[in-house]
């Protein structure tokens, strides 16, 4: 694992990352990471990427992690972070997952990275455009990306005195413990996935160090989430294989959100695990 990777963009962003998984691999799949999250949520999966020959990129977004906030950025922007990180390392053709929150990124990229680069999409337990309908989600995530659109700096200090202070603690059981109070509200699928001391470790970790910066990223990102993505789900073009995975007992991302998703999206793919939930699927 090489976990403190980054570069400097044109501009003089820094965008960090880490690699995940085989060695000698025959793919690379650039791994979007969760909301909020950062690059050590690859830590979840670095064994089974090993095992299938597979190296996994994983960047932080702006404002998480390592990263360097990026003000007034769109999801239109993304695309030419991933195309700069692939170009330093020499990547030519590429697969990309999103995972929950990182969903919106993994399909800006289909539509608009070349075919010729991109050589498939897969979203898991994915968010989808708020147009959709958030009938099903849980009220918290409905007032944030409702309310964020609107008042990010509001939201970023808020995000930043509820979790941003416990993810800078000395003591990681204080964000650990903060955590896993959240998490005694979802479905008892989820709770049984994070009841396992290495998921938990790894999802824990991962959004500790999402938040380290402060909510300002965070913030920032549900804004965009919130708001018209720049781009419609029809216009994805259907050379790049798209793949939705989603579980019904999702209450995150609801489930009817990916079928109205993948009725809009050209040639897309739906996988319904039924009787799964958010953290089930993506990390159980």
């Amino acid at each position: 694992m090489h976990e403190d990777e980054c570069i400097t963009l044109p501009g003089g962003r820094t965008l960090s990352y880490a690699i995940y998984g085989s060695l000698s691999p025959h793919a690379t799949v650039f791994y979007f990471h969760s909301y909020p999250s950062s690059r050590l949520e690859g830590r979840l999966w670095h064994s089974a990427a090993s095992n299938l020959g597979i190296r996994l990129i994983v960047p932080d977004r702006p404002g998480m992690g390592n990263s360097t906030f990026q003000s007034n950025r769109t999801l239109l922007d993304w695309p030419n972070d991933v195309l700069a990180l692939a170009d330093n390392m020499k990547i030519q053709r590429f697969f990309a997952m999103g995972m929950s929150g990182g969903g919106p990124y993994a399909l800006v990229c289909a539509n608009a990275i070349a075919h010729e680069r991109l050589v498939g999409v897969s979203v898991v337990s994915g968010l989808y455009p708020m147009s959709l309908g958030s009938a099903g989600m849980m009220m918290g995530a409905r007032v944030l990306l409702w309310v964020a659109p609107w008042v990010p700096g509001l939201v970023g200090s808020l995000l930043d005195y509820a979790m941003g202070t416990a993810a800078r603690n000395e003591d990681p059981k204080v964000f650990e413990n903060l955590f896993m109070k959240e998490i005694s509200s979802r479905p008892e699928v989820d709770q049984q996935v994070m009841r396992d001391e290495k998921n938990k470790s790894g999802v824990i970790e991962g959004t500790r160090e999402g938040l380290r910066q402060g909510g300002q990223g965070a913030a920032w990102e549900a804004k965009l989430f919130g708001s018209d993505w720049g781009f419609q789900l029809e216009d994805i073009d259907a050379v790049v294989p798209v793949t939705l995975w989603h579980g019904t007992l999702d209450i995150n991302s609801p489930v009817i959100m990916a079928f109205k998703a993948k009725k809009m999206v050209e040639g897309a793919k739906l996988k319904i695990q039924d009787g799964e939930g958010h953290y089930q699927l993506h990390i159980g």
